[in-house]
């Protein structure tokens, strides 16, 4: 079988679905193929693996056809179905559709029409004035297809760390079977940059010979460039060139050091030896002056020592001023793993996640998260089966159960609400006041001009119920630029108004980005690493948004979801405050980073409920009506049976019941 990884098998599944719509093929096809290209992305093992112990076919849209060409594919790197619709259509055709503002129809259309099928047809056809003459080819639409060409060209050669991950990893793989006694990436990869030129693979080996030939027999080598004694280049399918050296396992560390920073870091460390009298290359350190070697590296601790510096983490080693900030000893500790104390973003089978609550909050609590928030999309993006104000109202109550039957972590019910195109909000902002936490997002329109965009995130910020700004800038990498953004007004009015931006961590996503989150800290503004999860298995994929974070030099200071959850709770009720939303109900437990222990289960179960009580008091104090609570009042008041209610009332008034029968009038008022 060949070493392809579940991404690259579920890629080829998502081609056979793009063109499938090319061809205008039979769309439920289209679905299926796409939906097993999900699926296949989120498993939680090998495909390998899960063929073998025939687990495979009892996943959701996995059926025998299925399995055959994924079978298929392992063995063959490709299977039938692929091969007859490649055939049928120009290889161009996939990149034209993905450019916005062409669906497949129309790429059908322009290919039988005009015969384009590349993007260089496409701009001629543009400046001769051929596509004019198509209906519904007005002037903006022409202007905005010819920008997405030219935002295409520049990705060409690049692909999204995420891809660039799986090739560097399988290509390791290979080199390991071929003797390698270590195998990475260096470059970019391993200082996660979001986009990925250019690979940089790393190896060492006693003879480097096997390796240089297994990297140059690569069946992903479309082209071999250079092959050395030590070294080779190769060109990929995508268009990147991967470049391929190999050391000696005693100078792995000078090697990987090398290759390892930017250009800038490696010249400014390089600098600063020579200013010690010493000579830093790949090959290890010597003397400057006689060229006597004191080491040859054999790790990247030696490398920084020789210069009097500590180790610094791959994200650090950027070319700006880490090599200062180590010197004196003020060099960032960067956000970790396990710096994260849950996750606040994350979708359900309410909407468009694959799994119901219950199996998310179980895949928090084993990750050991402290807390997490449900924050399933609004109604406006039918798409994702967006829940409206009575269904959300529905999901609360059950977040609310859920959270009690399994009392392993603190459950906030939320919402991923729509920023409409006028900078409202897609739910009733009564409704989204009762919520714990709200994530507020633009999922359409994004061809506005910068002002109107920058104004209409502005004003959903300065809503007064949003706590944090999702995937603010709105790319989607290899396929989408940013929309046109003001990130500075953005910065500032979130800082004003309470409100995280989101560094999400969808591999496709990486929104904000590293930039982004710089600004974020030096302003002072909260930053939530999320993963965007839609399944139980993404909740643990935390990479992407880490990457985003490191490379902006995040500490854990500056990450919202690495604080106790009381910090969050109170930023939300300050603000509603603020506001005159909703006067905050002091609670009775905390469970802080000072905790020296961890509390036994029965006190955990104690701290929710009294958590519970406090938010539900805070509810009760809200202005408006809100029918649910209302009933819920009248039938505590018939037969006292609310202890959760109860505890609520207790806290606003030493006499619940006519605490109780005041807040009814308020509500029915």
């Amino acid at each position: 079988m060949q070493r392809l990884s579940n991404a690259e098998v579920a890629a080829l599944f998502r081609e056979m679905a793009e063109l499938l719509k090319i061809r205008g093929g039979d769309p439920h096809r289209v679905r299926a193929y796409g939906r097993v290209a999900r699926v296949l992305e989120n498993l939680p093992e090998p495909l390998e693996r899960m063929l073998r112990f025939g687990t495979l076919s009892k996943q959701a849209w996995i059926g025998p056809g299925t399995v055959e060409r994924i079978k298929q594919i392992l063995r063959t790197g490709t299977c039938d179905d692929l091969e007859k619709l490649r055939a049928a259509l120009p290889p161009g055709l996939r990149e034209l559709m993905r450019l916005k503002g062409l669906g497949p129809s129309t790429v059908r259309l322009l290919f039988q029409r005009y015969r384009i099928q590349t993007l260089d047809e496409l701009e001629q056809a543009i400046h001769s004035g051929l596509l004019a003459r198509l209906p519904r080819f007005g002037v903006d639409r022409i202007h905005n297809i010819l920008r997405e060409v030219e935002g295409a060209r520049r990705r060409r050669g690049k692909v999204p760390l995420y891809e660039a991950l799986e090739t560097v990893d399988r290509i390791a793989a290979e080199l390991r079977d071929a003797g390698a006694l270590e195998a990475t990436c260096g470059g970019s990869v391993r200082r996660r940059k979001a986009m990925i030129g250019d690979l940089d693979l790393l190896a060492a080996a006693d003879d480097p010979r096997p390796l240089v030939e297994r990297f140059t027999s690569l069946a992903s080598a479309e082209d071999v460039l250079s092959s050395g004694n030590d070294a080779a280049s190769i060109r990929l399918p995508t268009g990147q060139q991967a470049d391929l050296w190999v050391f000696p396992l005693e100078s792995w560390g000078a090697g990987l050091h090398a290759f390892s920073g930017s250009k800038e870091h490696v010249v400014a460390l390089r600098t600063r030896a020579g200013r010690r009298g010493l000579h830093i290359s790949e090959h290890g350190i010597s003397h400057r002056t006689d060229g006597r070697r004191l080491s040859s590296g054999r790790t990247e601790e030696e490398i920084f020592a020789a210069v009097g510096l500590p180790w610094l983490e791959p994200e650090h080693r950027l070319g700006l001023n880490e090599i200062e900030l180590a010197d004196a000893g003020r060099l960032p500790r960067l956000i970790r793993d396990e710096d994260l104390r849950g996750d606040l973003h994350m979708h359900t089978d309410w909407s468009d996640g694959d799994s119901p609550p219950q199996a998310m909050i179980h895949a928090g609590a084993d990750l050991g998260y402290e807390y997490l928030a449900i924050t399933d999309h609004s109604k406006s993006l039918t798409v994702a089966r967006g829940l409206d104000e009575e269904r959300l109202q529905q999901q609360v109550r059950q977040l609310r159960d859920l959270e009690q039957q399994i009392g392993r972590l603190y459950v906030l019910a939320g919402s991923e609400v729509d920023i409409l195109e006028d900078g409202s909000l897609d739910l009733d902002p009564k409704v989204l006041r009762g919520l714990d936490w709200v994530v507020a997002s633009v999922h359409e329109h994004h061809d506005m001009d910068a002002a109107t965009m920058t104004a209409r995130i502005i004003r959903a910020i300065e809503s007064g119920v949003v706590d944090c700004i999702g995937h603010p800038t709105g790319r989607r990498l290899g396929r989408r630029e940013p929309y046109p953004l003001d990130l500075d007004r953005v910065i500032d009015a979130a800082r004003r108004a309470g409100v995280a931006l989101e560094a999400n961590g969808g591999p496709r996503r990486m929104d904000l980005d590293d930039l982004g989150c710089r600004q974020a800290r030096e302003q002072g503004v909260w930053v939530a690493v999320n993963t965007d999860a839609h399944s139980p298995g993404n909740l643990a994929k935390r990479d992407f948004a880490l990457a985003s974070a490191r490379r902006g030099w995040l500490e854990k200071r500056h990450v919202l979801n690495a604080q106790p959850l009381d910090t969050i709770r109170d930023l939300r009720a300050d603000r509603l405050r603020r506001e005159g939303l909703a006067v905050s109900v002091p609670r009775t437990i905390r469970l802080t980073a000072e905790t020296e222990e961890t509390p036994a289960p029965n006190e955990r179960a104690a701290a929710l409920q009294a958590d519970k009580a406090a938010a539900l008091a805070e509810r009760l104090q809200a202005a408006g009506p809100d029918n649910e609570l209302a009933d819920r009042l009248e039938r505590y008041m018939a037969d006292g049976t609310d202890t959760e209610l109860a505890a609520a009332l207790a806290l606003l008034s030493d006499n619940p019941l006519q605490e109780a029968f005041n807040r009814l009038m308020a509500l029915r008022g």
